[in-house]
């Protein structure tokens, strides 16, 4: 059973670049330690609530998120990198949601 993790990060006004940035920067953190996990990012500046940006990643199952964050956060260096990743999208962001999607 594959799953679909979506996380939906609602920008504040004008902060879509950065936070398509952001995204792009973040996951390429994650993927250092994990490159067989399959990502993509969406954008959207002009419907719904503007600039929202989204990143999915595909699973195996749920158990595997647990695994990709402790390879994460084994290696000192790319903890590092993601703390300080992590702590750009602070300003950038009013919300953000989790989403779990199975795939049938």
């Amino acid at each position: 059973m594959t799953i679909i993790q979506r996380r939906v990060f609602y920008g504040k006004v004008g902060s879509a670049d950065d936070l398509l940035s952001w995204a792009k920067d973040m996951y390429a953190v994650i993927q250092v330690n994990n490159p067989e996990m399959k990502q993509r990012i969406l954008s959207d500046y002009q419907s719904g609530q503007t600039d929202r940006v989204v990143v999915e990643i595909e699973l195996r199952n749920i158990g595997e998120l647990d695994t990709m964050l402790e390879k994460t956060f084994e290696d000192p260096a790319t903890q590092q990198r993601f703390s300080t990743v992590f702590e750009r999208l602070k300003p950038l962001i009013d919300r953000a949601e989790v989403e779990h999607w199975t795939i049938h």
